[in-house]
């Protein structure tokens, strides 16, 4: 071929080429990246009320908070408030939801203050409340970074905090867990390198702790976990204070935000508690994977108290110490399994649930419901102290009362692997650990 017929061949070739990718593009330029039905929601969504969660019962959501709230309410008159203590605020695809700290004002008329990323006040404010009890809930405003909240439309507010972004369902994991907040004297550092590694060995994958006051030793075990990406530790620092048992209901009703849209299922639970499967073959997360039932908002499960009778050692000193200390190992004497409902707990799906309390949800979205499993299927081993809080004098005659004692064990096949990661953690940690000297 002359070398002008090559070039006409090679114009001819090029021409085509572009014909057939033009063609292939304006055949699907029209089509959608995604279906109607997964909407993909971001922080710079207009109209969330567009979206179909976004009514509750239907009615608007914020219309659903008011009618609950005046059901609340009855006829008392809202709390007086001078100040709100704010500790997280969250965006979700339909609304924003602060958790705050101050107490006995529940049901108290509070306004949102909404900020943008230069710290200007976006106006007006919007008047929410406190409802459910440590959460304001705000309606969502276009160029929103921070937020704030303040007892009156134009007023002082508080320091305004930034938004943590939870507008996407991503469920980083399965099964996680938000244990009520440290406190007491007690060294807590056996206790928590066994209950995470209790729930581990169960499928769980992150921890969430809370902690009012821990022991310096204590908390270099917590940290090695903060290190390796298995544990989240929120320190509360409170100027209106309380008792200390009163910080649990802070911490649950938070970790329901912080792990809504994050975790798929959320235990709420104690440090002296272990949840198991009993005559179900599996772990936890291989039954709440057979969950199929939409309407199930969580899981309840009945207790047994195993009496702790001393104070676990203050230091680490090896293999034979844990051993012999360990919770799982050296407690046996155990209650009768309480009735249905008597201090339950469980694990629940964040975003079917509106506030957490102690052994249940105190609120839930209107259609679902939780599944109570019988002592066959799994149940509490709580490993109870009898001098704290005086338990034993005042509680102890009524657990007895349920049914006769017996000796019972943490099941054969988790022990092994159980205390065998304990000694591998508290060795590691402690082994070569030197506290600070100021």
């Amino acid at each position: 071929m002359d070398p002008k017929s090559f070039r006409i061949s090679l114009i001819a070739v090029f021409i085509f080429t572009l014909v057939i990718l033009y063609s292939f593009n304006a055949t699907n330029i029209n089509l959608p990246t995604q279906s109607s039905s997964n909407v993909v929601v971001t922080r710079d969504t207009l109209n969330p009320k567009d979206l179909p969660n976004y009514k509750i019962d239907g009615m608007d959501r914020f219309e659903w908070y008011t009618k609950r709230w005046k059901e609340e309410l009855k006829n008392e008159k809202p709390p007086e408030i001078e100040e709100v203590t704010l500790l997280r605020a969250y965006e979700f695809d339909v609304e924003y939801s602060i958790s705050i700290t101050t107490p006995n004002k529940y049901k108290a008329i509070v306004y949102c203050r909404y900020f943008d990323k230069n710290g200007t006040e976006l106006l007006p404010a919007f008047q929410s409340y406190n409802f459910p009890e440590f959460v304001v809930n705000c309606q969502k405003r276009k160029g929103t970074h921070r937020l704030s909240v303040s007892t009156k439309a134009n007023n002082n507010y508080t320091y305004p905090i930034e938004l943590i972004d939870r507008t996407q369902k991503v469920y980083d994991h399965e099964f996680s867990f938000c244990m009520s907040n440290i406190y007491g004297k007690e060294p807590k550092w056996l206790q928590l390198s066994e209950i995470i590694e209790h729930y581990k060995l169960q499928g769980m994958t992150h921890f969430y702790f809370y902690v009012f006051h821990i022991d310096e030793y204590s908390n270099a075990l917590l940290q090695d976990y903060v290190r390796t990406g298995e544990a989240t530790v929120t320190h509360f620092l409170e100027r209106n204070d309380r008792e200390l048992l009163h910080w649990q209901i802070v911490a649950f009703r938070d970790c329901t935000l912080r792990t809504r849209h994050v975790s798929k299922w959320s235990l709420f639970s104690d440090i002296d508690e272990r949840l198991l499967m009993t005559k179900y073959p599996g772990r936890i997360l291989d039954y709440l994977r057979e969950v199929k039932d939409d309407s199930v908002a969580g899981i309840q499960f009945r207790q047994q108290w195993i009496m702790k009778t001393e104070f676990l050692p203050e230091k680490y000193e090896g293999d034979k110490q844990i051993d012999e200390w360990s919770p799982t190992l050296r407690w046996h004497n155990s209650s009768a399994i309480g009735p249905p409902g008597h201090t339950v707990k469980c694990i629940v799906m964040p975003e079917k649930v509106l506030a957490m309390w102690t052994h249940r949800p105190s609120m839930m979205y209107p259609g679902y419901h939780i599944h109570e499993l019988k002592p066959e299927e799994g149940l509490v081993r709580h490993y109870r102290d009898l001098q704290m809080w005086n338990w034993g004098k005042t509680w102890l005659k009524e657990i007895v009362a349920m049914g006769p004692m017996s000796m019972t064990d943490y099941p054969a096949k988790y022990q092994k692997n159980l205390t065998d990661a304990v000694k591998k953690r508290t060795k590691y940690v402690y082994e070569n650990y030197h506290p600070r000297e100021e």
